[in-house]
């Protein structure tokens, strides 16, 4: 996974009172000109897309977005930084209910507190947001997702804590947490999933093998159970038959799933697959298209960094799977990360 000066601290925390984290940086915008005939309005309309972000400064863009199903010489379209906009530093991705992408942004604030940014699709050159939101308790957030009520869950790298908002979201304006969690020690937050239960799991970029994922249902104030077998994972995401997906990184590195009856308290993956991953890789989000095809964001070097995609609606996730498609592009490479990753 990549490091650099503006640290959006990959803090391993869930539950308690947490440590230090893996600082990971930011994108750069470049805008890119629409006309009334380009064929992307057209297939904006019709189609559905994955977007991703770059996690980097102003010169790169903040947001790029291929139509599904992406192919390794897809063109990717890439919205950029503009004072209108505020995205900056871009890094967690995700799609509520009502079909609005809502994008993790360092904005004008610098990650501290990190903003949301809510908008509504097509993305477009000259869109900006429907809501911004201020994220109050936050510090270099990296990941999100939403609970079956509706309500935002963040991961707070940079101060080691979980937070829950609670929806609806219909205006602008700062958000104070109605839950806030801090991390245990040796606990670094890093991807955020929810499952139909409202049980919320936060992978630990900390782990090296033990308290790889924690785990902690409602009304969150008890004492988390943890999940097993990783080293430093990032995303996570669940199929539509409950089963979790994960990612082993450094020198375990895999994609892995827990099976759904392999949810419990020191539970190991059911399956690793370490096969066809680029040296050097960091899956730092997953996401998964209506077929059920898995797409992974890879932040890990100008040699990895890319999506990578399993055809799962086509083959069975298996010890032996390679990615069907392993995309990137000079943007990507030259950032050396895609890091927030969504499908609608």
């Amino acid at each position: 996974m990549k490091t650099g000066s503006v640290a959006l601290v990959c803090c391993t925390g869930l539950l308690a009172g947490c440590g230090g984290g893996l600082a990971a940086s930011p994108p750069v915008s470049t805008t890119v000109s629409q006309s009334v005939g380009n064929p992307w309005t057209r297939a904006a309309k019709a189609a559905a897309h994955v977007y991703w972000t770059l996690y980097a400064g102003s010169s790169f863009p903040q947001v790029q977005i291929a139509r599904l199903p992406i192919k390794a010489k897809s063109k990717a379209k890439s919205i950029g930084h503009t004072s209108s906009n505020d995205l900056l530093y871009t890094s967690g991705l995700a799609v509520d209910l009502a079909g609005r992408l809502w994008i993790l942004s360092f904005g004008k604030y610098g990650g501290n507190p990190t903003s949301a940014l809510v908008f509504d699709l097509p993305l477009k050159d000259a869109s900006v947001p429907r809501y911004t939101l201020v994220l109050s308790g936050t510090s270099g957030a990296a990941a999100l997702a939403f609970d079956p009520s509706g309500n935002l869950w963040v991961t707070s790298p940079g101060n080691t804590s979980v937070l829950q908002y609670t929806g609806p979201f219909n205006k602008s304006g700062t958000l104070n947490p109605a839950i806030t969690i801090n991390a245990p020690s040796g606990f670094d937050p890093s991807g955020i999933a929810v499952d139909k239960s409202a049980n919320v799991y936060v992978a630990n970029f900390d782990s090296t093998g033990t308290n790889s994922i924690g785990v902690l249902g409602p009304p969150y104030n008890g004492n988390p159970f943890f999940l097993k077998g990783l080293t430093a994972p990032g995303g996570l995401a669940f199929d539509k038959e409950g089963n979790l997906y994960a990612s082993s990184n450094g020198s375990n590195l895999a994609v892995v799933r827990y099976n759904a009856d392999d949810l419990k308290s020191g539970d190991k993956p059911s399956i690793v697959d370490a096969a066809g991953l680029p040296a050097d890789s960091y899956e730092a989000a997953f996401a998964f298209t209506k077929k059920g095809d898995l797409y992974a964001a890879n932040c890990g070097n100008s040699g990895s960094a890319g999506i990578d995609v399993w055809a799962l609606s086509r083959q069975n996730f298996g010890a032996k799977l390679k990615p069907s498609v392993v995309y990137t592009n000079s943007d990507i490479q030259q950032a050396g990360c895609a890091w927030g990753i969504a499908i609608k």
